[in-house]
């Protein structure tokens, strides 16, 4: 069976050796604000949390999500990083993420990610945003 788990932030350090290779895809991937090193970090540090997706004894994916206080005073869960395997054998545990977030005091989710997200991740609203960097 597959389950969706929230490490608690002592642990986190635990789970890296198992995850760090999954992020390390995450963080590749984006604009260069985070890198594995950060994640760890924020975890230990109880700033974001270490979620785990597993197959039994089998970690598929692994994500780092933290709260953040939204302009209109509530909060969102925002997934910072996510990598791993086998998407369309665990897009049944998104609900529980969601249930997770909610419990903690999020009143949305938010995430960014490849395009093809959006049929994952049904109910979920595209925002018209665009990354834009440059090196000086």
């Amino acid at each position: 069976m597959i389950r969706f788990y929230a490490i608690p932030p002592v642990e986190a350090v635990r789970y890296w050796p198992a995850v760090e290779g999954h992020l390390r895809r995450a963080c590749e991937r984006s604009v260069g604000d985070i890198s594995t090193d950060t994640l760890l970090a924020d975890c230990r540090a109880g700033a974001a949390h270490l979620l785990l997706t597993c197959r039994d004894d089998t970690i598929l994916a692994a994500a780092v999500a933290r709260f953040c206080l939204q302009a209109d005073g509530t909060v969102a869960c925002e997934l910072v990083a996510a990598g791993g395997g086998s998407l369309r054998a665990w897009q049944h545990v998104i609900p529980d993420f969601e249930a997770w977030a909610r419990h903690l005091g999020a009143m949305s989710v938010r995430l960014c990610g490849r395009p093809g997200w959006e049929r994952i991740f049904r109910g979920y609203h595209r925002r018209p945003l665009i990354s834009l960097s440059k090196d000086l």
